[in-house]
């Protein structure tokens, strides 16, 4: 494996008086931040550490992290920057949501339109759905947006996506 096959999720801040290091993730990559109990700290040295993530907190809408390793303080005093990586494995499976084309899409009680396509970001599914005006909306797979899917009535209906239907 090398750098290259990393992708950078965030970046690592300093450290509080308990030993939790302040994690800046990237927005699209918050929710999959429960599901890290591993990750790559990239520092500007070329340095690469793969770490154990040990303990997690939210606190004041700011995601912490502690690790089991130890020389992680040494080496981020020498680093301008500390990069958080993670290594998403490839899917094989390319057909996993081709059954969801098709798929009438509902929001708030009202027909978006249908499923056309969807595509993984390295992080999630994405699905496409295409409206009746013929404008494009993508929304993440995931149970933050996908409410319930119906499989008789061929039915997916959303929530909390009213910022990325208007986008």
């Amino acid at each position: 494996m090398e750098i290259s096959d990393l992708s950078a999720i965030g970046r690592l801040g300093a450290h509080d008086g308990d030993g939790f290091y302040h994690a800046m993730l990237k927005p699209e990559y918050r929710g999959i931040f429960d599901q890290i109990s591993s990750c790559y700290l990239i520092f500007n040295s070329d340095r690469v550490f793969f770490v154990t993530i040990s303990e997690k907190k939210a606190s004041n809408k700011r995601l912490w992290i502690k690790f089991l390793e130890d020389g992680i303080a040494e080496e981020r005093k020498k680093a301008a920057e500390v990069i958080i990586a993670t290594y998403f494995e490839e899917d094989d499976d390319e057909d996993e949501l081709d059954w969801l084309i098709g798929y009438s899409v509902y929001h708030e009680d009202e027909l978006l339109g249908e499923v056309s396509d969807y595509f993984f970001n390295s992080a999630q599914y994405v699905i496409t759905i295409l409206g009746s005006s013929g404008k494009e909306i993508l929304i993440p797979y995931v149970p933050e947006f996908i409410r319930e899917v119906d499989e008789n009535l061929k039915k997916l209906v959303l929530q909390n996506a009213q910022a990325l239907i208007e986008i």
